[in-house]
């Protein structure tokens, strides 16, 4: 049997702050959007065209993306592509998520910081951060 590879890599902008519940059994889940966007030639000009990612992140990645990732945040994300869907209203819904192992702060909007050296060495510990 040959090898098989699910791995998605993104860089882009945060779309909403991650919105973080606790499933049935505790665990920590967080949800948020990011937007990749890119350049298409035109005649004499680009169109630019923005996609859409729905992120989601367990456990200890849950919790650092609550206190550190917020809207605007340029970020780098690395998993896996998850296919599902769901039934509304008599009919069937497919989605599509990323399951996100590894996530790096990039950068921050220039107005936000981070308060104390304890939350200057978490925001560091936090740059790299891979389940």
């Amino acid at each position: 049997m040959s090898r098989s590879i699910n791995k998605v890599i993104l860089v882009g902008h945060v779309g909403r702050d991650p919105d973080v519940q606790k499933t049935g059994s505790g665990k920590k889940v967080a949800h948020f959007s990011l937007a990749t966007s890119r350049r298409i030639p035109r005649e004499n000009s680009y169109d630019e065209r923005t996609e859409w990612h729905r992120l989601t992140l367990w456990d200890r990645l849950a919790e650092l993306a609550a206190e550190f990732v917020r809207k605007g945040d340029r970020i780098y994300v690395e998993g896996r592509m998850e296919y599902g869907s769901f039934e509304k209203n008599g009919v069937t819904v497919p989605t599509a998520e990323v399951n996100v192992r590894e996530i790096v702060l990039l950068g921050s909007p220039a107005n936000r910081s981070y308060d104390g050296a304890a939350a200057e060495e978490d925001a560091e510990e936090v740059a790299t951060a891979a389940v």
